[in-house]
This record gives C-alpha cells, sequence and structure tokens, in this order.
C-alpha cells in the first residue's frame, strides 16, 4: 500500500538537496561562525550611476518576498521556505566604496565574508569604485536561495528588467512552491541503500586532508583569481578535448586541481591516504531551467583519486572518466536527490554532523565547480560594458578548501577558494604558476 502524506500545494517545501545546503550552513557556522554563502562578481568598464543602481536593486527585489523568507518545519514534519507576510518589506543591502586598484581583490573578500545584517536577508549588492571607469558589482547570495546557475540566472532577469524589458512572462514561470515528497518511499529507501555502499566504499581509507588552522572560529576565506582571456580559454579547452576527450572538461579540471595542490598538500603534512574530490552538478534540464531559479536545484558526485597517481594527470584524468561514468551509469546524482528526502525529517544541526560521519569527521579532500557560460550573456550591465564576470565562493568546513571554474563570453576565470591559514601566499603562488602551466 502506498502511503502518501497530506501538505499544502500553496507552500514551497525544501527538497532534501535544501536541506542538505542548510546543513552546511550549519557546519560552517559550528566550525567559523560564517554561512554557507557566495558572490557573483561583474567587472565593469565604464560609468555606473551608484543612484540608479541603488534605486533599481530596491525596487527590483521587493518583486520577490521569497528573498525575505526563512526555513521552518511544517506539521507534517517536512521543512519548507516560510514567505514574508504580504506588503513586508525584503532586506537586502546595498553599499557602495570607492577602493584602489590594487585593493580590489581584499575589498571583494571582505564581502562574501561579511555576515548579512538579519537572520532573515539573503541577498547583498556591493559596489565597488576601482577607477573612474573601472568597477565591479559583487552580489552576495546566501546559498540556502540560490545556487551558481541560479544566482547568475537572477542577475540576468535583473538586467533585462532594468534595461526596460517585459519580464512579466519570465517572473510567471519562476516555480515558488514545490510539493513535499512525503511519497514513494520504497524507492527513497532503496536510493538510500545505494547511497549508503558507495559510502563504505569511499570511507575504506581515509581522505587526504589539509591541516585546518587553529582556531577555526572567526576565520575568514582567503581566494586567488585567475582570468584567462579568449585565447588563453581557446587553448586549455582545445587540451581538455584532446587529452580528456569530447565534452570531458571535468576530469580534465579536476585532475589539473589535484596535480597542482599536491605539492601543498604534502608540505603541509596533510593526513590521508587518498584525494576525495566533492563535485556539484547541475539537475535542471533545458524545460525546468527558466522555472528553477530560486534553491537548490543540484546534486553531487564523488571521485577517489590515489596519491600514488596525483602527480600523473592522464592516469587521473582514466580514474575520474571511469568513476564518472560509473555514478551516472547508475544513477548516483538522482539517488542521492532522492535519499536525501528521507534526511529532512533530522535537525540541520544533527545531519550535519551524520554528513560528517562516514569519513571520520570530513566530507572530502577538496570542491570542485564547473559552470558553463550559462548561455548568451550581455556585454552590458548598468550601461556599462561587461569586462568578465566569476564567483567567489565559500567552501563548506570541512574541507574548506576548492575551486570554481567558469566561462564568460569566450574567457575563463579558475577561483582558489580556502580558510585563511590552510595555505601559505607561497603555496599560493606556486598554485598560480603551476596552474597557468598544466591548465
Amino acid at each position: 500500500m502506498k502511503v502518501r502524506l497530506p501538505y499544502s500545494k500553496k507552500k514551497r517545501y525544501l527538497t532534501g538537496i535544501d536541506w542538505i545546503i542548510v546543513a552546511l550552513d550549519s557546519m560552517n557556522r559550528r566550525a567559523t561562525g560564517g554561512t554557507n554563502a557566495s558572490q557573483i562578481v561583474l567587472e565593469l568598464s565604464g560609468a555606473v550611476d551608484d543612484n540608479r543602481f541603488c534605486a533599481a536593486v530596491a525596487e527590483f527585489t521587493q518583486l520577490f518576498p521569497v528573498l525575505g523568507g526563512r526555513s521552518t518545519r511544517c506539521w507534517n514534519l517536512a521543512p519548507y521556505w516560510k514567505m514574508p507576510r504580504p506588503g513586508k518589506r525584503v532586506p537586502v543591502t546595498v553599499e557602495t566604496f570607492n577602493v584602489a586598484a590594487p585593493e580590489i581583490l581584499s575589498a571583494l573578500e571582505r564581502s562574501v565574508n561579511t555576515a548579512f545584517a538579519e537572520a532573515n536577508e539573503h541577498l547583498a549588492f556591493r559596489v565597488f569604485h576601482a577607477g573612474a571607469d573601472h568597477h565591479y558589482i559583487a552580489m552576495h547570495f546566501n546559498h540556502r536561495l540560490f545556487d551558481a546557475q541560479g544566482a547568475e540566472a537572477f542577475l540576468d532577469l535583473f538586467h533585462s528588467w532594468y534595461r526596460g524589458e517585459d519580464c512579466r512572462a519570465r517572473i510567471e514561470r519562476i516555480a515558488l512552491t514545490e510539493p513535499a515528497h512525503l511519497c514513494d518511499w520504497k524507492r527513497k529507501f532503496e536510493a538510500g541503500t545505494q547511497l549508503v555502499r558507495m559510502l563504505r566504499e569511499f570511507a575504506k581509507t581515509p581522505p587526504l586532508v589539509l591541516p585546518r588552522p587553529s582556531p577555526l572560529k572567526g576565520r575568514s576565506f582567503k581566494f586567488s583569481v585567475m582570468e584567462f582571456n579568449g585565447q588563453e580559454a581557446k587553448a586549455i579547452n582545445d587540451r581538455a578535448c584532446r587529452e580528456s576527450g569530447f565534452l570531458m572538461f571535468l576530469p580534465y579540471a579536476l585532475a589539473s586541481a589535484v596535480q597542482v595542490l599536491d605539492a601543498a598538500f604534502h608540505a603541509r603534512g596533510a593526513k590521508g591516504q587518498d584525494y576525495i574530490v566533492s563535485v556539484s552538478v547541475d539537475m535542471r534540464t533545458p524545460d525546468t531551467a527558466a522555472a528553477r531559479l530560486f534553491f537548490n536545484n543540484v546534486s553531487f558526485l564523488f571521485f577517489r583519486v590515489s596519491s600514488a597517481i596525483a602527480g600523473n594527470r592522464k592516469q587521473v584524468m582514466e580514474t575520474v572518466r571511469t568513476q564518472m561514468y560509473e555514478q551516472i551509469k547508475s544513477g548516483f546524482p538522482r539517488a542521492l536527490h532522492e535519499s536525501s528526502m528521507v534526511m529532512r525529517i533530522l535537525p540541520a544541526s544533527v545531519l550535519s554532523r551524520l554528513l560528517l560521519w562516514p569519513l571520520n569527521g570530513e566530507f572530502a579532500s577538496l570542491g570542485l565547480t564547473c559552470v558553463g557560460k550559462g548561455g548568451d550573456r550581455p556585454s552590458k550591465f548598468m550601461d556599462a560594458d561587461v569586462v568578465n564576470l566569476f564567483h567567489m565562493p565559500l567552501v563548506p568546513v570541512p574541507p574548506g578548501i576548492g575551486f570554481f571554474v567558469n566561462q564568460f563570453g569566450d574567457r575563463m576565470n579558475v577561483v582558489l577558494s580556502y580558510v585563511d591559514g590552510m595555505l601559505s601566499d607561497a603555496d599560493v603562488q606556486q598554485f598560480r604558476a603551476d596552474i597557468r602551466r598544466w591548465l
């Protein structure tokens, strides 16, 4: 007999992945005191009017009451996103700063490390003027409400609205309700069995992890941002295609990440045997992308790489391709998505500890996210020319270190994110030199 618990069709229930993101937020607060957040950075050339920008952000964000919501539990114990009452102001920070060009990265780091002003604030915009015609706009967002693709789509929608386009149809397509998924229990538990089976394999040997500084509480994140121009990006993509295979950029990027960080891991006394790399995977389809703007529409893949072959990119790519094929063939991303629905019964603080149980208090050696071009990007934003777009994520702790790769137009960006103190300045400089050589 099928058991389907009743629920309200007017609510936006959180999926299992949404609840894992809430748990990661709890994990970060316990470890460093910070949130599970990120920011998109737009580099602009041209004039930017602060007053027009601030007014536009204030008006646009009030169209989305969901931005001022919070997570809570329904009577059926399923967590959902509680929307603010009609007419209540959506809290969104908008700030402007004048910054010397050499200090821009430090200013952007302070931005993404800044706590949101209110408990139900999940979005902040900051404009940094680095010269008369050189500006950066940072959209700082809470991962409870956006994943990387959704945040980019929200920024695109804001740009279209600012230009005066009729965006009503696009806004109406955005899904603001979600079923409670309190059904198909057999399928969910079978997916859980598949997940446990894989986690047991990963738990056979401890993961290699970088020592984290003590105390961790109050530590901020630091970043190294590397930009590759059109010619360099084309050469990287061509090489990835030759060495890893057509449309196989992920194994190439993962192998490069492991290769360039291997020396730093061992030099700093990393403990463990194999690298375990978590990779986020977008679960949207072309038919659902427009509706799935808010919340987290992702799953994860996990890869094990023996430290004995970490310096051999060809071998690493081969093992990653094999594992990628096996996980996709077995439906692991979907199984994780399904089985995580059952985990929602646990409080986020408990789930955040349970996520670390299979690997003895660790989650992975490092995280990796690769985001493509995301469709045609506008060449202008707020009447200024868009030079570049890149992401600055706070990686959950543990592991507290990860890569983010994205393409914007013909450019490519590689961003290294890490807890302050995990790497030295010399380590970062070596990383920058090696990534240019190996990518």
